[in-house]
């Protein structure tokens, strides 16, 4: 798989004041980055936990810590689904 590499420059004041070194912070930045894109469903759950440099559970850990909503069913589909696991 071809990879990109995106770099862009910070104060080592603003490293300071996060109390961050600079390899914390692009793991803080590609979860974040990760979380919101999921949120917005410009990715999905795998995408997701790849862009954050982690796997599918630790993702949905993260997410579930954080109270964000993993699988967003509406009602009818729940329902559809509840009924297809009564009948197994």
């Amino acid at each position: 798989m071809a990879t990109e590499t995106i770099s862009f420059q910070i104060s080592q004041d603003l490293l300071a004041a996060l109390k961050v070194g600079s390899l914390e912070l692009t793991q803080n930045l590609r979860l974040l980055a990760a979380i919101t894109y999921f949120q917005e469903k410009k990715l999905s759950l795998g995408k997701a936990a790849e862009l954050a440099g982690i796997n599918r559970l630790e993702f949905m850990d993260v997410l579930a810590a954080k109270g964000i909503i993993v699988f967003d069913y509406d009602e009818s589909v729940l329902e559809h689904e509840i009924q297809g696991i009564s009948q197994l």
